[in-house]
């Protein structure tokens, strides 16, 4: 995980499912693809953050890194300024739909 300003370091605040196996599955037009899906990740700090996704090949040999990317940046709020869960993406719904364990919402909560 990335800081906005650019610090990459290991980051204690970041906690749930780090890891995942490809999973095959339809997206939203029906198309087979392979997908890596974090259904439980949460960033415990405030403060803007971007992830870096690293994508591995396992050989007999041990682990070879194949390619890196980061996330778009995004916010992480105070408990007080936290204005609520969204609606769940239509990606999200279709993978629930085909078996992967994901917390669906339908409709978005404003936080009171």
């Amino acid at each position: 995980m990335e800081s906005e300003e650019g610090d990459s370091t290991y980051f204690g605040g970041l906690t749930g499912q780090t890891v995942s196996s490809m999973y095959k599955l339809k997206d939203y037009d029906n198309n087979d693809g392979g997908f890596f899906v974090f259904g439980n990740l949460c960033v415990r700090v405030e403060g803007q953050y971007r992830l870096r996704f690293t994508l591995f090949e396992i050989t007999t040999q041990g682990a070879i890194s194949l390619k890196s990317i980061y996330s778009n940046p995004f916010t992480v709020y105070s408990a007080k300024a936290f204005p609520g869960m969204l609606e769940s993406t239509f990606l999200s719904r279709t993978f629930s739909d085909q078996g992967v364990r994901l917390r669906i919402r339908k409709e978005h909560r404003v936080q009171t």
